[in-house]
């Protein structure tokens, strides 16, 4: 009983945290693991460490604003698009954890810019240096519920190639059995008829 409860208690904050997010417009949208729980399930389906929004570059101080509404009054950069520019950012409310992805835009398309990061993998620096090409739906998917509470979550291909493809570079070490899983399910349902070739995102180097 003492090991479940611990989890059993920020599960529930992190629900209430979704409830506050809901009543902000506009909604936040949600990568990461609840935004693959609220699609393939409705429902969580077990623990997360934290709380993931995406959202464009423009949107930064409206995302900061909101954030601050929920608690959140101080962000650390953890990663850089460019340097000053950042692309991760992670807040804390006691014991809950918020991370920000910031995406960018040029010509018509979104990437997340993966420039530096602030953390170590296994001993060695973080490894850098390339930008992801998000899919052009990434923010379209119309909102979703999870447990009751209705949610904005990027689109199924955002999600898997997210996953899939930072993870292809090692950017923050290998995926969580549970991750793979979720990536396999995304597949599964959304994609059940493409290759893992098909679905790969692009990655550029950064120049």
């Amino acid at each position: 009983m003492t090991t479940e409860a611990p989890a059993a208690s920020l599960a529930e904050a992190q629900l209430e945290l979704l409830r506050q997010m809901a009543a902000l417009d506009p909604l936040p949208c949600l990568i990461g693991g609840y935004a693959e729980d609220a699609l393939l399930a409705g429902t969580v389906t077990r623990p997360h460490v934290d709380l993931d929004w995406i959202f464009p570059r423009r949107e930064l101080p409206l995302r900061l604003a909101q954030a601050r509404e929920l608690g959140f009054g101080e962000f650390e950069t953890w990663g850089e698009a460019a340097p000053g520019e950042p692309f991760y950012l992670y807040g804390e409310d006691g014991e809950l954890k918020l991370d920000l992805g910031v995406a960018d835009e040029q010509d018509g398309s979104v990437y997340l810019r993966i420039h530096k990061l602030a953390f170590d993998i296994d001993g060695r620096e973080a490894p850098a240096g390339y930008q992801l090409l998000l899919p052009c739906d990434t923010f379209e998917h119309p909102p979703v519920e999870i447990d009751g509470v209705v949610v904005r979550a990027a689109s199924p291909l955002a999600l898997y190639q997210l996953r899939t493809g930072i993870a292809s570079q090692g950017s923050f070490g290998q995926l969580s059995p549970q991750q793979r899983e979720s990536a396999r399910r995304l597949k599964e349902t959304f994609f059940p008829l493409y290759s893992d070739v098909d679905l790969e995102p692009r990655i550029e180097p950064l120049t």
